[in-house]
């Protein structure tokens, strides 16, 4: 399958502490994957998901893949570690990503001006859209509009897609790996990882307006496309973690039997699949409020067609039901295995059981490698 990129921002290669943090986007035509491997992480809540890609001529192979749940009685470093030394992977260096409170995506509208001129305005600017002060930053924009197959607005005005992360969340990131033995080559951002994915997966994407939610064990992220652009984003503080504890309170419940419950009611079912949708219901009433949002704040927006949902989460038997009756519009699981080649390194089975978990790590896997 030809790699379709989306236009999505991408990350600047780091070498030791980040200098800046999202750089601009090459033209498509300037973008290249050449033969190469490369090691997408996914440092999430409650797991480390690894997935190593080669990458020829735009098709991808998965060579490897590991999984591994994240103790709380140890340093990240310490498990990067350990995790590292029993995945065998052949590559030295990890594509990772940021996401949660720490991290901030602004989509905002601009007088049309040149990137040398933005680059100076936002240095003055970009408080006012933030929660941080920008000295506790690392900071950097993304012209929307700026690649070669997209116009510019006739109203005069551009959009731009600005992203801060505080630097304590990167300085932390770049000091496990280091702890680890292991190189930083970028730092990306989950959703950003999740849409390039999806992108590729559904080339149908292009013409049509979808949303992508990832289901984590703390956090919920949300990304909208339209026409291929992410145009909407937002984290959203629900995971599985509070499902459980909900689960756990309300039916009197060990932590074991509420995770049980999760995963597939049991003779007590109507009981059961009750105390979860109260459990979910500030996760669907963050979502609805979110997309409400955002039409909000784009009147001619086209509607979304449908959702597609992964994280572990996801797997929860009737989510996909109650989902489809808070938001009106088709549920989707949507499985990226297809789209790539399977290496001698890995089973499809594992991949398959993985399956939930691979969004963030393929997609930082399959990042184009742009021009310096």
């Amino acid at each position: 399958m030809p790699l379709e990129m989306p236009k999505l921002p991408q990350v600047e290669t780091i070498k030791g502490l980040v200098s800046r943090f999202l750089p601009a986007l090459r033209a498509k035509e300037t973008q290249k994957i050449e033969p190469d491997l490369r090691l997408g992480l996914n440092i999430g809540r409650a797991n480390l998901v690894a997935c190593e890609i080669s990458a020829d001529k735009g098709k991808f192979t998965i060579e490897r893949c590991v999984q591994k749940p994240l103790r709380t009685d140890q340093s990240l470093g310490q498990q990067l570690k350990e995790f590292f030394q029993g995945a065998k992977l052949q590559s030295k260096k990890a594509d990772v990503s940021l996401k949660g409170h720490g991290v901030v995506v602004r989509f905002l509208s601009f007088p049309r001006m040149s990137r040398a001129d933005f680059s100076s305005a936002i240095q003055f600017e970009a408080e006012k859209y933030l929660p941080f002060n920008i000295s506790e930053v690392v900071m950097d924009f993304q012209i929307a509009d700026e690649t070669a197959d997209k116009p510019a607005k006739e109203d005069g005005t551009m959009q731009v897609i600005l992203v801060a992360a505080r630097k304590t969340e990167v300085e932390h990131l770049a000091a496990a790996m280091k702890e680890a033995g292991f190189g930083l080559n970028a730092i990306d951002v989950d959703i950003f990882a999740i849409t390039n994915l999806f992108a590729f997966v559904h080339p149908e994407a292009k013409d049509h307006t979808y949303a992508v939610v990832d289901l984590g064990a703390v956090d919920t992220s949300l990304g909208i496309l339209s026409k291929d652009t992410l145009v909407f984003s937002r984290d959203i503080a629900f995971g599985g973690s509070d499902l459980t504890e909900f689960i756990k309170r309300k039916l009197n419940v060990s932590h074991e039997e509420a995770l049980k419950i999760q995963c597939g009611p049991g003779s007590n079912q109507a009981d059961q699949n009750a105390a979860v949708e109260e459990g979910l219901s500030r996760l669907f009433q963050e979502l609805r409020s979110s997309i409400n949002y955002y039409y909000n704040q784009h009147q001619n927006a086209s509607q979304i067609e449908g959702i597609y949902i992964s994280g572990g989460l996801s797997q929860l038997a009737i989510l996909k039901s109650l989902l489809e009756k808070q938001m009106e519009v088709p549920i989707n699981t949507w499985d990226p295995i297809p789209a790539f080649q399977v290496g001698e390194g890995v089973t499809l089975d594992v991949l398959q059981s993985l399956n939930p978990y691979l969004p963030v790590s393929l997609g930082l896997g399959i990042r184009p490698i742009g021009k310096s």
